[in-house]
Order: C-alpha cells, then structure tokens, then sequence
C-alpha cells in the first residue's frame, strides 16, 4: 500500500479509459504517473466527449461500469480512491447522435422553439427515473465521489442556449400564470426588464425540477454506497442564475446523512489566457460561485488546458492556476490534463514534475489558508436570484445576464482587499460596501436605505439609475439624474482636475472606448468631486466620481461588451486608493501592479499574488492601526522548494509598510504579520 502522511490538498486526476486500447504500457504510465505526481484520486470518465453515446441504455451502463471497476483495481491497491465522472446528465448539446427510442427521453425545447435531438427535458418523468437509476449502477461499485456533470442545468452550449420550452413546460408556465400564451408571447413577455412574473414562472419551475432531480439521484445513490459524496460541476453563476439555481440547497439535495455532497467550481482558463484577463475572470467565475456555495461543502476547482497538451497552456500558467485556487481555500482540484479519447497519460507533457514539484507548498497553503468568511475588506454582496430582477432594454436572452461582480473584479484586481458576500437578508452595518445595480435591483426599498444609512457605499452608474427609480437619490444627496449613452458623441474623457496621480497632472481616463454610459447627476449639497467629464472640445459636462462621508459613486454603467474594462488603470487605482487611505480602513497592496491581497478579518496573515510575468520590485501595502514590526514570508523558491524569510517592515509617513523582497512572476506568497 502506498502510504499518504500529510496530504491535506487533494488532487484528483479526471482520466478517459477505452478498455479497446487500454494496453499493460497505459496501464503502466498510469499507475508511475499517480505514484510520482502524488494523486490521491482518479475520476473515470464514462461516456464521454468524443466516445460519447449520448444518453445510453442501463445495459451499456453496466458493460461500462464493470470495466472502470475491472480497470481500477491496481490502484486502488495503492490507496488511491476511486471516482467517477459520467459525462452526460441532460447532456451538452447536440452532436448529431439521436436520443435512442428504446429510452423514455423526452427532448430539451429551448425559447426559440428549437427541439433538440439528444438533450433531455428536465421536467420530464422518464428522465429523472432514468438519470436517476442510471446514477445507482454508477454507484455500484461504491465510487469515493460521483459527479454531476456540468450539463446538469437547463442552459445548454452554443446555439440551442436556454430550456424547457416544450409543450408541457409551456402547459406549466400557463398554469400558474392564469395564461394561454404561446412560446413565442411567454418569451417575449419573460425577457421583459425588470421583475415579472412570466421570469419568475420559469425560474419557479426550473428550480424545483432540478432540486426534484437531485433529491431522487441522492437517494438511489445512497440506497445503493451509502458511502459515495455526490459531487456538483459547475460554469458560469450569472448562467446559473438565468435558471434559478438555488446553490446551497442544491448541494443539501445532494448530501447524505453523512455524505456532505461537494463542488467543482470553474477555473476560467481551459487555455491559457493573460493572466490580468485570468485575474479578473477568476473573480466573476471562481471566486463568485464559491461565494454564493458557501462554506458547507468542499469544492475542487477544475483546471482544464483543452485540447490537452502544452500547446494549449504552458505549465508554468498551469502551476499559477494551482497555487491561486488558495485563494478561495480550496481543498484540492480536478485535474483534466490528458486526452478524453483514451489516450491515457502523455509523459512528454512532463505534468507528474509539475504536480509533484508544486504540492508541498499547495499542502501548506491549504493548512494556513483564509476562507472567503474569514476575510477583510471590501464587502462585495451577490444574491442568487440576481435574474428575478435583471432590467434589461434589449429584450434579448444575453440582456438577462446579470453581473454582480465589477467592484469585485475590479477592486481585487487593484490589489484592494475584498470580502464577497452571499446576500440572504443579513444586516450589514458600520462596513464598506461596494454594490452594482443588479445587485441593488434585488433589495426592496427599506434594504437599501438600511445599506446606505447603516455603511459606506462604494456605487457603480446601474446602481444610481436603480435610486433613480426607487425615488431614492436623496441617499447620495442627488436630485435628479440623466443617462448619456456611450458614443453619443457627448463624453469623451474623464479628468481628475487638481490632482496628481502616477506622477501626472490633472490625469485624464477615456469616457469613449471600452466604457459603459456616463451617468451625470445633479447633487442637492456639497459633495467632493474627483473627476468630472469633458467632451472632445474640453468643455465640462459634470461631475464624473464624487464622494462625501457616507459613499463613493463611479457613476459608469457596465458596458454588454466591454464590462468595466476603461476602469483597469493606474489613474483610476490611484484615486481609489488615496481616498482609502484618508478616510477608510481598507487594506490595500501600493505601487503593485497587478498583484493581488487577500487579508483576514484578524489582519494577522494575507495571500499575495502576482497575476503578470512581470516581477515586482518590492512588498507595499496599507494597514490602518496596525503595527507591523516583521513578516514572515512563506514562497515557492525557482527549485519549487518551499522557503521562508523573516524580514523587517518599515513604516514610511504616509502610512505604507515595505518590505525589501521581490514578487516574482505569477507567484503566491503567504506573509504573517509578526509583533
């Protein structure tokens, strides 16, 4: 038996068997491969992508769980767990193979009347019966973890998009409307702005069928391995939300008696991308989902370099993705390295040295780690059913996603300290608060002047048209507001008159390109304005962000395309942060481009990490009554040994803590705060 001491981060291999092909040599490069790169677990996939028979028949399920047991033994020999990852629930899209007629699968509709030939409807009772004893042969042969693909949810893959709109479905939303609609009058009606009760009949029913289908897939699992931890597979959580998904009670549904059921949140980089996009994805994907799961279950983070192969991502990137999941305190990741055809392990790719280089200080991060409850900063609030209320003009499927995460993207990103927060109607109170519209959309009239009365709020432009709407602006002393569209011709660039920022006088950001609209609103009394907007001839137009004792307003709306993506500068960072430093206690990282700080709520210990490849010369960073006369500094050194380094802090007069060390390139450190 292969012994395991002191393995708190799991790695859990996701491997493709074809027994056709699965000759002694594969069998071989697996069982060196999970030896060297010190795996804990290997997930099987059944079924999957480019072998994938759609949904097949309990038969085939046997013939295939019967060779994963057959196939899995020498490892577990070697005290390796094994798992499984059957690769279609209702099943990703259409690949031209037909649900078979021998099965009672009745086919996904979506909202343009597009009936599919291979996705299951999820209301439908011959496939919850199905899926869920299709579940129980998986679990005979009592798996560590069996996992619920990530095609479990009514949003399916490019073009087909959102279901059920099927027949019965329709019959379901009229019944509880009162209503005769047609498909074609009940979306256009549900894909109306703002809350109405065509959404919120769709949300209703989508809810409840994929709790309905857990809880039968849980209790046919466990009847069968008690033992078996369901696991969830998840994407994107503004998609999530388009179908009402209740995440903590969905993961209850899936939970034994003493079987937590745990998750894999979406590491946003199948390929590898820049790492600043990375920085900014992994909050609104990654971090976001863990937020809104809560601190209930485990979770496991994908990390995925599709089409496999380090021509998809370097391993360097790939290290990066492994030592940030520290960042929401996971406690190992899903690892999808190698072909899904059969191909079994590619030692070319050199990946059992990566793992095997990089796990001790993974083991360490874990065992130091800050979870999301336990950090200091900015409060980000999400709510989950984000969707109900999402104002939308298009009157498109796109125009229903909604964003809950700008400040948190980009606050994190300027290395200001964050604390996102799973909203369910807890009081907030004496905080700093950064809300978007989406967000503000979901509280009612009295939650938001609770938040505005009782915090200091950080605004975003959707969030001022919501007061305006509300009859609420006298929250931030306004009177009235307008909405000057972007490229209207009017707004062309933001100036900071009087200041100095990055060594620039009166620095200037752009108000035309890869920007929202500009909400210019008229105040009541005084306010402190920073910046305030010109047009192409220089003519003022109006305050641009403004602050007084009580909030902070960036009155920029979020752009369908573009995000916040003008916001990402220096000029923008510098102002946020001098206002920090003067009137708020909110830890920051200064002068660090690029990096990010995760803190705790003790301000004893903090994660930096460096998303660029451009070292950083140098620790800076902002605690308010606080006194820091050493840190030790935990990395990975060039040889992926875990080192150490008590060094001397200094306290310069404006307040800012340095420390003489170099942030390398895609690096994460641990520092505790000493006496």
């Amino acid at each position: 038996m292969m012994k395991r001491m002191n393995n708190p981060y799991r790695y859990t291999l996701r491997l493709a068997i074809d027994k056709n092909v699965y000759d002694a040599d594969k069998k071989q490069r697996l069982i060196d491969f999970v030896k060297q790169a010190h795996i804990s677990d290997v997930a099987f996939f059944i079924n999957q992508e480019e072998l994938s028979d759609a949904h097949i028949t309990l038969e085939k399920a046997k013939e295939l769980i019967s060779n994963v047991d057959e196939i899995s033994q020498p490892l577990k020999e070697l005290g390796i767990t094994v798992s499984l990852n059957p690769w279609t629930t209702m099943n990703h899209s259409d690949r031209g193979i037909h649900i078979k007629p021998e099965l009672d699968i009745k086919p996904m509709v979506n909202y343009q009347g597009v009936k599919s030939i291979s996705m299951a409807c999820p209301g439908y009772k011959g496939w919850a019966d199905y899926i869920s004893d299709i579940y129980a042969i998986w679990a005979s042969i009592q798996p560590n973890e069996l996992w619920l693909e990530d095609d479990f949810r009514h949003y399916k893959n490019a073009p087909f998009a959102l279901g059920c709109f099927c027949e019965d479905h329709m019959k379901q939303y009229n019944e509880i409307l009162g209503t005769g609609l047609s498909r074609e009058d009940f979306v256009t009606k549900m894909f109306t702005g703002g809350e109405n009760k065509y959404r919120n009949a769709y949300l209703q029913v989508a809810r409840a069928e994929i709790l309905h289908v857990a809880h039968l897939i849980e209790q046919k699992v466990h009847a069968v391995s008690p033992t078996t931890r369901l696991g969830l597979m998840s994407s994107w959580p503004e998609v999530h939300a388009l179908e009402g998904r209740d995440w903590q009670k969905l993961l209850d549904e899936l939970s034994g008696v003493e079987t937590p059921a745990v998750s894999r949140p979406h590491l946003p980089a199948y390929n590898e991308v820049s790492p600043q996009q990375y920085a900014r994805d992994f909050e609104k994907y990654t971090v976001a989902t863990r937020t809104e799961i809560g601190d209930k279950h485990k979770i496991y983070p994908e990390m995925e370099s599709f089409l496999y192969s380090p021509y998809a991502k370097s391993n360097k990137f790939t290290q990066f993705q492994l030592d940030t999941t520290s960042l929401v305190h996971a406690d190992g990741v899903l690892l999808n390295m190698f072909s899904m055809m059969g191909d079994g392990i590619n030692t070319t790719y050199r990946y059992a040295s990566l793992l095997k280089n990089d796990k001790d200080y993974l083991d360490f991060l874990y065992e130091n780690g800050i979870a999301i409850e336990q950090r200091s900063g900015v409060i980000v609030p999400m709510n989950q059913d984000v969707a109900q209320t999402k104002i939308d003009n298009e009157g498109t499927l796109e125009g229903l996603m909604a964003s809950q995460t700008q400040w948190l993207e980009l606050l994190s990103t300027l290395g200001i300290a964050t604390k996102p927060l799973n909203y369910n109607g807890q009081e907030i109170k004496n905080k700093c608060v950064a809300i978007t519209g989406n967000f503000l959309n979901t509280l009612s009239d009295e939650q938001i002047k609770q938040l505005f009365t009782r915090n200091f709020i950080l605004l975003d432009g959707d969030a001022v048209i919501i007061l305006d709407d509300r009859h609420l602006l006298s929250l931030i002393n306004a009177t009235d507001i307008e909405v000057i569209k972007n490229r209207s011709g009017h707004q062309s660039f933001e100036q900071f008159d009087g200041e100095t920022i990055s060594g620039i006088n009166n620095p200037r950001l752009t108000m035309l390109t890869h920007t929202g609209d500009y909400v210019k609103i008229d105040y009541k009394s005084h306010v402190t304005v920073h910046s305030s907007a010109y047009d192409r001839f220089e003519n003022e137009l109006g305050p641009v962000t403004v602050s007084d004792d009580k909030f902070y307003v960036l009155p920029m709306t979020d752009s369908p395309k573009y995000g916040w993506q003008a916001q990402y500068t220096d000029i923008r960072e510098g102002d946020l942060k001098q206002f920090f430093e003067e009137q708020l206690s909110v830890p920051h990282l200064v002068n660090m481009y690029n990096c990010k700080m995760v803190i705790d709520e003790n301000q004893s210990q903090m994660i930096i990490s460096n998303w660029s490849i451009d070292d950083v010369d140098g620790i800076n960073f902002f605690l308010k009554d606080r006194n820091v006369k050493q840190v030790s500094i935990t990395y990975r050194d060039v040889d992926n040994s875990v080192q150490n380094k008590v060094l001397d802090v200094i306290l310069d007069s404006d307040g800012i803590y340095h420390v003489d060390f170099t942030v390398k390139e895609l690096a994460v450190l641990h520092i505790k705060f000493l006496g």
